[in-house]
C-alpha cells in the first residue's frame, strides 16, 4: 500500500463562501427590519391622513407586522450564527488537513534520499513493518479529518433544525377559507379605494365634494385604486349619482382610471371653466393689468409666456366648446390626454404615446401632437377612438447637460406604471375594445416598461422607436410591429445601454416583430457633401415624420396603422 495525496479528500466546503453566505444572512436580516420599520411608521401616519368609520380596524390590521418581523428576523441571525460556525470548524479541520499534506509531501522528499532497503528477508519484514505503521498513522488522520468534517456538518444541521419554525404571528388572526385562497387576491389599494367610493355615492353623491374638501388626501388613495374594481363600482351607480359625482367631483372623476370614457371627458369639460378663469387672470397678470390699487401700469410687450398662456387659453375654450376631448389632465403632475372619436361607436381604440420633448404646450400649439391619433379616427370611420397620452413628464432636449434628456432610461420607468394603469383604465371601462398602442420614439421605451405592470395591448408599433431595456421580454398576447427611417437618429444608439443610460433592446430584436417598410428616404448624398450638420439635421427630421398626419410625408406608416386597425375590427 503506498501513501498518495489524492487519498486526502478535499474540504466539502470553502469556509470563505460559507461566511459569504452568512453575510448574506446578516444583509436580509438587516432589509426585513429596515422594511418593517418603514412600514410600520408609515402605516402609523394613517390615522392622521384618514378619518372614517373603517380607519381604526384598517390601522389595526398590521398590529402584529412587528412580532412577525422579529419572528424572522431571529431565525436569520440563527441561521447566520449556524453557517458562521461551520466556517470556523471546517477552517480549522482545513488547516490539519493542510498540515497532513505538508507532512505527507515531507515524508516523499525524506525517502528518495533514504538509505537503500535492506537485501535480507529481516530487514526487508523490519522495513516494511515500519512502513505499514506509517501508512496506518496517516490514514487514521484521514479518518479523524473526515470524521471532524461530519461532526462540524452535523452540529449546523442540528443548530438549524433548532430554530423555532416562525410561528407566523401575522396570520393567526387572519383565518380564511380554502375557497377564498384559490380566487385572485385584491390590493389594499382596492380594500381602501373602494370603501372612500362607496361614501362618496352616498345621498346620490350629494356629499361627495364637502367630503372630499374636508379630507383632500382621499383623492391619491382612491386613484391608486385597481382599475377593474372602480369600473365595476362606477357601473353599479346610478345615472343620476354618476351625473352627480361628475359635476361634484370633476378632477377626481376626471383621472380615474376605469370610469367611463364618455363621462370622464365629461368631467374634465366641466373643469375647463374654471381654469380659463385663471388663465385670463394669469394672463393679466402677466400684462400688468391688475397691479396694486393706484401703481401706475407699466406697457408690456407680449412675451413668449403671454403667448403660451394664450395658445392654454385657445386650447381649454375648444375643450370648454366640445371641440376637443380631454380624457385626463392633471396639470401638477404633468399628465394630459386628449381622446378624439366617438367611444360609443369604436370597435378599436388606438393610444399614441409621443416621445421626447413632449409637454403639455405639444397639445396647445398650432400643429398639435394629436395629429396623427386625429387621422386614425378620421380614417376609422367612426369604429376607432384614439388617445393621445402623456401621463407625466417626458425627456427634453435642452436638459440633456442638466441630467434630464433621452439618453436617461429612468423616464420610461417613471411613466411605465403611469401608462399601464391608463391602458387597464380604458380597457376596464369598456372590455370589447381591441388596443393598438403606437409609441414613437422614447414612447417605445414607456410601452415596453409598462408591460411588466399588466399594460399589455393587443398589438404595438414601434415607430422609430428607442425599443426597451434590457433583459426585455415581450408578452406574448401581444404582436409587435416596427418601422424607423434608414437613417433614424435612434439608429446611431440603437441597442446600446450602460445601466441607467440608454436602452439595450433594438425594436428589430424583439421576437415575431414585424419589420414595416416606413416609406422613408436614406442619406442624401448631397448632406453628406455638406457635412454632418446636414446629415444629423435630416435624420432628425425623418424621425420626427413618423409623428406626421401628411400622407404625403408619412403615407405609408399611416396607412399601415390604419390597416391594421380595420383588420381588427374586421376579426371581430
Amino acid at each position: 500500500m503506498t501513501l498518495s495525496l489524492s487519498d486526502i479528500p478535499p474540504c466539502p466546503a470553502d469556509p470563505e463562501e460559507l461566511r459569504r453566505l452568512a453575510a448574506s444572512l446578516e444583509t436580509a436580516s438587516s432589509a426585513t427590519r429596515l422594511a418593517t420599520d418603514h412600514v410600520l411608521f408609515t402605516w402609523g401616519l394613517l390615522p392622521g391622513v384618514y378619518h372614517a368609520p373603517e380607519a381604526s380596524e384598517l390601522q389595526q390590521s398590521l398590529r402584529q407586522l412587528g412580532p412577525a418581523s422579529a419572528e424572522i428576523d431571529a431565525g436569520l441571525r440563527n441561521a447566520r450564527a449556524a453557517i458562521e460556525t461551520l466556517a470556523d470548524d471546517l477552517e480549522a479541520a482545513d488547516r490539519r488537513r493542510d498540515a497532513l499534506i505538508a507532512r505527507l509531501r515531507e515524508h516523499e522528499a525524506t525517502a528518495s534520499l533514504a538509505f537503500p532497503e535492506a537485501s535480507d528477508p529481516l530487514g526487508r519484514r523490519l522495513a516494511d513493518v515500519e512502513r505499514g505503521d506509517r501508512e496506518l498513522a496517516f490514514r487514521r488522520e484521514y479518518a479523524a479529518l473526515v470524521e471532524d468534517w461530519d461532526a462540524a456538518a452535523r452540529a449546523c444541521a442540528a443548530a438549524l433544525r433548532a430554530i423555532p419554525d416562525v410561528s407566523w404571528t401575522l396570520a393567526r388572526d387572519l383565518p380564511a377559507e380554502e375557497t377564498v385562497l384559490a380566487n385572485p387576491s385584491t390590493s389594499v389599494l382596492d380594500e381602501a379605494a373602494l370603501p372612500l367610493l362607496h361614501r362618496l355615492a352616498r345621498r346620490d353623491g350629494a356629499d361627495a365634494a364637502r367630503l372630499l374638501r374636508q379630507n383632500p388626501q382621499w383623492a391619491d388613495i382612491i386613484r391608486r385604486g385597481q382599475p377593474d374594481a372602480v369600473a365595476t363600482w362606477w357601473a353599479s351607480l346610478s345615472p343620476t349619482t354618476a351625473a352627480a359625482l361628475v359635476a361634484g367631483v370633476p378632477a377626481l372623476i376626471g383621472n380615474l382610471d376605469g370610469v367611463a370614457l364618455a363621462d370622464r371627458v365629461a368631467a374634465n369639460r366641466a373643469r375647463a371653466a374654471g381654469h380659463l378663469a385663471d388663465l385670463r387672470a394669469k394672463r393679466d397678470r402677466a400684462l400688468g393689468l391688475h397691479g396694486p390699487a393706484g401703481a401706475p401700469r407699466a406697457r408690456v410687450v407680449p412675451s413668449a409666456n403671454v403667448n403660451r398662456i394664450d395658445r392654454e387659453i385657445a386650447y381649454f375654450q375648444a375643450v370648454a366648446a366640445g371641440r376637443k376631448l380631454l380624457y385626463a389632465w392633471d396639470p401638477s403632475h404633468g399628465s394630459l390626454i386628449e381622446m378624439s372619436g366617438d367611444p360609443s361607436t369604436a370597435k378599436a381604440a388606438l393610444f399614441v404615446v409621443p416621445g421626447t420633448n413632449t409637454t403639455a404646450d405639444s397639445f396647445y400649439v398650432e400643429e398639435p401632437i394629436t395629429r396623427f391619433a386625429n387621422w386614425q379616427v378620421r380614417g376609422g370611420r367612426e369604429s376607432v377612438v384614439a388617445f393621445t397620452v402623456m401621463t407625466g413628464p417626458m425627456p427634453q432636449l435642452d436638459e440633456i447637460l442638466s441630467g434630464g434628456g433621452p439618453q436617461w432610461n429612468h423616464y420610461a420607468e417613471d411613466r411605465a406604471p403611469e401608462y399601464a394603469q391608463f391602458v387597464k383604465g380604458v380597457q376596464a371601462a369598456d372590455p370589447s375594445l381591441w388596443t393598438m398602442s403606437y409609441e414613437h420614439s422614447y414612447g417605445g421605451g414607456v410601452g415596453s416598461a409598462a408591460e411588466a405592470y399588466g399594460g399589455t395591448v393587443n398589438a404595438r408599433f414601434l415607430a422609430a422607436s428607442v425599443g426597451a431595456a434590457d433583459d426585455y421580454t415581450p408578452s406574448a398576447d401581444t404582436a409587435y410591429f416596427s418601422a424607423q427611417g434608414p437613417d433614424d437618429i435612434n439608429r446611431y444608439y440603437a441597442g446600446l445601454q450602460l445601466g441607467p443610460f440608454g436602452f439595450g433592446t433594438r425594436p428589430e430584436s424583439i421576437s415575431d416583430v414585424n419589420i414595416v417598410a416606413s416609406g422613408l428616404p436614406g442619406v442624401d448624398p448631397l448632406n453628406v457633401a455638406l457635412g454632418a450638420p446636414f446629415v444629423i439635421a435630416a435624420s432628425v427630421d425623418h424621425h420626427n415624420r413618423l409623428m406626421s398626419d401628411d400622407e404625403e410625408v408619412n403615407g405609408t406608416v399611416l396607412n399601415t396603422v390604419n390597416q391594421i386597425l380595420n383588420e381588427s375590427r374586421a376579426e371581430e
